[in-house]
């Protein structure tokens, strides 16, 4: 018997999405946007599979390549205060944030930063939107207290306005669908990663 076949496979991992942001505050909402659009997506290639119909590039990604089961990709959406996050990702192996920011930078530029192993830079620290405790901060409180999963990513679509009761500016919402691919990529490429390690480690 093969030694994958004698020991099974690893849990799968979990990839968390989380879209942060406020739905009725202008640009704010770009995250929430994001996850919405990433959910709708994720679940149209769910729906397809089960109707035994062609299978999706989407679920071709989460085929099993090493013995691990395939990662889960979760969406959710948090547009409470970040600190929030410190229960939302509880459990998770890998997270991908993606928030509305306002760092100076032309309006629907999508910055990416890995705050796995340091904090954000500078010009992104506290500067995510309209929220009282940025998401810089509720990372960097995580990493203190020993609770920041093994793997985060930072999305930050920057954003125009922030008024109450205003919609996406048209740059952000420009931006909206290319940003949504790329954290769909990314959260595949730390599914991948994280199978990759939980097979390595299982017993």
């Amino acid at each position: 018997m093969a030694e994958g076949a004698r020991r099974g496979a690893p849990p799968a991992p979990r990839v968390l999405v989380i879209g942060v942001g406020n739905a009725l505050r202008g640009d704010d909402a770009a995250g929430v946007e994001v996850a919405r659009r990433l959910r709708a997506r994720l679940q149209e290639a769910r729906e397809g599979e089960a109707r035994g119909g062609e299978v999706s590039e989407f679920e071709e990604a989460r085929k099993d390549r090493a013995g691990a089961a395939a990662p889960e990709i979760e969406v959710r959406e948090l547009e409470g205060e970040t600190l929030a996050l410190l229960d939302v990702w509880e459990g998770a192996d890998a997270v991908v944030l993606v928030d509305a920011v306002r760092s100076g930078a032309a309006p629907g530029m999508i910055h990416r930063v890995d705050a796995s192993r340091k904090p954000l830079p500078a010009r992104l620290r506290g500067s995510s939107s309209t929220h009282a405790v940025g998401v810089g901060e509720a990372i960097e409180l995580a990493r203190s207290l020993g609770r920041l999963p093994r793997r985060v990513v930072l999305y930050g679509l920057e954003g125009a306005g922030f008024d109450a009761g205003a919609g996406l500016s048209r740059a952000v919402a420009a931006a909206v669908a290319p940003l949504a691919e790329a954290v769909l990529g990314e959260a595949r490429a730390l599914g991948s990663e994280s199978s990759a390690a939980a097979t390595a480690a299982w017993p």
